[in-house]
């Protein structure tokens, strides 16, 4: 019976963290700009090219994004919006790492069923200062 006592404090303990890991947020990837460059400049993985999501304000866009990106606005993303095929390569940046846009925008896309999410979370703030190019 003393044995019992200190396993069920044990379980009980356990049970919080249980309820806050089923919390229905994913892990996202988390992709480097130096990474993502690597990536872009790689042939498409089986027939599928990354696509990259750029969730910033368009005024912010018209003034620097990754090349090739398309602008989405991050609360509002509709599987109409992304590739038809769900394991296509998906990467989602804002303007710097403080921004929580991008990750709120890849969960999106997650509950949406695609397989393959990343987050380039330090933004286009990161790129640039990376020293890596920008459109426009």
């Amino acid at each position: 019976m003393r044995h019992l006592f200190p396993m069920a404090l044990l379980l009980l303990a356990l049970i919080p963290c249980r309820a806050q890991s089923g919390s229905g947020r994913e892990p996202i990837r988390e992709i480097t700009p130096q990474e993502l460059s690597m990536e872009l400049a790689q042939p498409s993985r089986a027939g599928l090219s990354v696509r990259v999501i750029d969730v910033n304000e368009p005024d912010s866009y018209a003034e620097a994004h990754v090349p090739g990106a398309i602008l989405l606005v991050y609360d509002a993303i509709r599987a109409a919006d992304l590739p038809a095929d769900k394991s296509s390569p998906l990467v989602f940046y804002c303007w710097s790492a403080e921004c929580p846009a991008a990750e709120t925008a890849a969960q999106s896309a997650l509950k949406l069923g695609y397989t393959d999410v990343s987050c380039m979370k330090t933004g286009i703030t990161g790129w640039r200062d990376a020293g890596l190019p920008t459109e426009p």
